[in-house]
């Protein structure tokens, strides 16, 4: 017959002892309560496209907190569903613009495509034990006797006391809350970490009883609480243990190699194992030692995973390592006696054991942790447990995954805050550097805490991707968004789905169209918004981007300079230039409200060179797409600006192809180029009407921004006014090299979010990767990115994290309307 346990509340129970005493804050008491815990959350960060050096940089962190600590401690990973209700109720609160009802029917189809899903998310707690490690019995007598024989009593009575009537003094409970403290300084000194809250330890627990079901249901209402009174010893505290109780609302049956648990969730089937010996030799970074990263995140079903760890200090490790070298000489010995001789797994053995011993006798006395690795897995039926555990073990390779008979409910204690290793038979010596070497604080995380659902991460967990367009602004971050890619990758629909969404935010969008296939403007609810201005050369739209009416005030005379310049025939005298220098100036000093016409009129006025180059100008003046950067000073400027949208589509504007150089531009493709810098001007000037709007400014084909001086300094603007004005620059190219040149860190100074999709060319991928910040060297992200079909890319949020993401466009309609592939469905 199987075996049943249950934790009650009642004393007289025949039940198994709950494991845990009670919680105070983030402090965990065992059964005794002079063993208290205290328990932190670590924050974990974005990890699998680091270059090699920030993986050491994060190793010798974890390093660095496990031997600083100098405690026994318990590593937990544990997956949380990410919460879709949150996110319909922080949309909610957010939307409150004009389109607030189609808003939030938007959200509500990403939280049905993400119910389906059921995301995951990686929650870590580092949990260190408060009272110093023991090393054996002879350090602990010796360490008892150092002190005062009376501080002896009195520890020894509060310690019974304790354990009869289950009391705590206050004073006492100062003492666990500051060493607390303590320990969460020499934490913090190393890892981000904060201390744990009470409902997060009730969810912990829970959780435990429904693996594999679902999340609890966690509101803070049954979480610990005390009575603080007096007596004749002074204050204590007596907890109360039916709140912790309560929470372990289980009924376990051990059945041999998995238990079978009633929760409040229904019937959850478990399986626990525990990880065999490690790998003696494996170089970092690796997924062969990653072993709390890599094979958890590669799985397509939730996995909790603890790491207990009794602390060894070096004097202790020193005698076992030296020990272990007097077995591994005679193993040799007498495998040196038979008739085969020593084998060259006895010899291995003792060079490991003598390099152990030589590590730990080095100038930094380095300690060993005796661990024990467990891993939890949950279903909602036996068949699909039994599925999943051999998935697990796939997933663990040359690691053997043990599933111990008899040892499943010890296991089950184990994964709970506060808890050493409840089995024997499994533990390994470990260095800090191995533990520190299985990255629990590694994850797959990218995104922004708010905004609308982006995409998910293209790793087994899948987690869910937001972004907020404005989180930039909010954060003093750069605003600009760039995606680069090559045909077909994804870079228009990405646009278009973010020019939707800042829509229903009720942002006012600037939508600049060189190819003409955007469809957004188009969408039922979009088109009563829309005002269209084709760029044609029509006198009612004259003088629409004059640079001197649409120009920053501290651009104004160059932007116009070289406009008017790049207009001059290509062996024009430097005469010329420097009287459209001088009539510019001359206009920006007299006139109220100057204007390009009003520098024709002045050159018209001056010497015999400056009339040459006042008729040469007169004719772009009058004629083709140029006039519409001369503006008459008599004429009010075009009735423009004045809807929620703005589409400008520039098809037919000329331009250079991709990667000519600068001085093999024809005259057009001179001309085109500068008006491509009035119409991003043109657009900074609608959009500065509104400062405390949200603003979006999209432009395809954008290298030519990128490639030159002017177009960044034009950026740079556009940043400034994102960062106090809400304006938010989305920048779409097929090349990324020529918008290097050599000025990877001043890009890096105007970009915020970047999105890299497929690349086919090798030049391409190397500056993709060099803008992302990560190793132009790397084999495996430079194939992944040869690899990525439409809609996967490497995204690089405004916090510098970079993830694998697939961009999802969850409603059909809109992903067919955004489509830019003739008959894609």
């Amino acid at each position: 017959m199987p075996a049943a346990y249950g934790w009650m509340s009642t004393q007289d129970a025949e039940a198994v002892r709950a494991p845990i005493g009670f919680i105070y804050g983030n402090c965990v008491f065992g059964q005794r309560t002079g063993d208290a815990w205290a328990a932190f959350v670590l924050e974990t960060h974005t990890y699998d496209a680091l270059p090699a050096t920030k993986k050491l940089a994060h190793l010798a962190a974890l390093m660095g907190a496990i031997e600083a600590l100098g405690a026994d401690l318990q590593i937990l990973r544990v997956p949380r569903r990410w919460s879709v209700q949150r996110y319909r109720e922080r949309l909610e609160r957010e939307l409150a613009a004009p389109h607030r009802r189609r808003a939030l029917e938007y959200a509500e189809e990403h939280a049905r495509h993400l119910d389906d899903q059921l995301p995951e998310s990686a929650v870590v707690f580092m949990v260190v034990r408060l009272r110093d490690p023991d090393g054996d019995v002879a350090a602990y007598v010796s360490r008892a006797f150092e002190h005062h024989p009376r501080h002896w009593l009195d520890a020894l009575g509060r310690s019974l006391r304790t354990l009869d009537r289950r009391v705590l003094g206050a004073r006492e409970l100062e003492q666990v809350r500051a060493r607390a403290d303590r320990v969460h300084g020499r934490l913090a000194g190393f890892l981000q970490a904060r201390p744990a809250r009470s409902v997060e330890l009730q969810w912990l627990v829970r959780r435990g009883f429904c693996r594999g079901l679902g999340e609890p249901l966690v509101d803070g209402l049954h979480e610990p609480r005390a009575l603080v009174f007096e007596s004749d010893v002074g204050a204590v505290l007596a907890p109360l243990e039916g709140d912790v109780v309560r929470w372990m609302d289980g009924f376990v049956e051990h059945r041999g190699r998995h238990l079978r648990v009633e929760s409040e969730l229904g019937v959850s089937w478990q399986a626990h194992l525990v990880l065999g010996a490690l790998p003696e030799r494996v170089s970092f970074p690796s997924a062969r030692v990653e072993l709390m990263f890599a094979a958890p995140e590669s799985l397509p079903f939730p996995i909790d995973l603890v790491l207990c760890a009794r602390f060894l200090p070096n004097e202790l490790a020193v005698r076992l390592a030296r020990r272990k070298v007097q077995d591994a000489d005679q193993i040799l010995e007498a495998e040196a006696d038979g008739d085969q001789g020593p084998t060259d797994q006895g010899l291995q053995r003792t060079h490991q054991a003598r390099d152990l011993l030589a590590y730990l006798q080095s100038a930094s006395r380095p300690p060993l942790l005796r661990s024990t690795m467990a891993v939890a897995i949950g279903a909602d039926s036996e068949r699909e447990l039994e599925a999943r555990v051999e998935l697990c073990r796939r997933a663990y390779g040359e690691i053997r995954l043990h599933r111990p008979l008899g040892d499943q409910l010890g296991l089950f204690s184990q994964h709970l805050p506060g808890q050493g290793t409840h089995v024997v038979g499994y533990d390994d010596t470990l260095t800090c550097e191995q533990v520190a070497a299985m990255m629990p604080t590694a994850a797959h995380v990218a995104g922004s805490d708010g905004g609308f659902f982006l995409g998910h991460t293209l790793s087994g967990s899948a987690r869910p991707v937001c972004f907020n367009l404005s989180e930039g602004s909010e954060q003093d971050r750069n605003t600009a968004i760039l995606s680069v890619g090559a045909l077909g990758t994804g870079k228009t629909t990405l646009a278009q789905k973010l020019k939707y969404e800042a829509f229903l935010r009720g942002a006012r969008i600037v939508d600049c169209d060189p190819k003409g296939d955007h469809r957004f403007h188009e969408l039922e609810e979009v088109a009563p918004h829309v005002e269209s201005i084709a760029l044609r050369p029509d006198p009612a739209l004259r003088g629409m981007l004059d640079p001197l009416r649409v120009a920053p005030s501290h651009l104004r005379q160059d932007v116009t300079v070289s406009f008017l310049r790049d207009l001059l025939p290509g062996r024009a005298e430097p005469a010329w230039e420097a009287a459209v220098l001088e009539a510019v100036d001359a206009v920006i000093r007299r006139a109220a409200v100057p204007t390009c016409l009003d520098v024709v009129r002045a050159l018209a006025e001056g010497d015999q060179t400056a009339t040459q180059v006042g008729q040469s100008l007169a004719v772009y003046a009058r004629s083709g797409l140029t006039q519409l950067a001369f503006a008459d000073p008599s004429a009010p400027p075009p009735p423009v600006g004045r809807s929620q949208v703005t589409y400008l589509p520039i098809r037919d504007l000329p331009g250079p192809e991709p990667g000519t150089p600068r001085g093999e531009y024809s005259q057009s493709e001179r001309v085109g180029e500068q008006l491509v810098r009035l119409i991003a001007m043109f657009a900074m000037h609608l959009m500065g009407a509104e400062r405390e709007r949200l603003k979006v400014f999209s432009f395809d084909e954008g290298w030519r921004l990128l490639s030159d001086p002017a177009g960044r300094s034009l950026l740079q603007s556009l940043q400034r006014m994102g960062r106090s004005e809400l304006a938010v620059p989305i920048i779409s190219t097929q090349l990324v090299t020529d918008t290097l040149a050599g000025e990877r860190e001043s890009l890096h100074n105007l970009l915020g979010a970047i999105f890299v999709f497929g690349m086919r060319s090798e030049s391409e991928i190397t500056g993709a990767l060099k803008l992302l910040g990560l190793d132009p060297d790397d084999a495996r992200l430079r194939a992944r990115l040869a690899e990525f079909d439409a809609g996967r890319c490497l995204f690089r949020d405004h916090r510098g994290r970079v993830e694998a993401i697939q961009v999802e466009v969850v409603v059909p309609a809109l992903l067919r309307a955004f489509s830019t592939t003739p008959g894609r469905s």
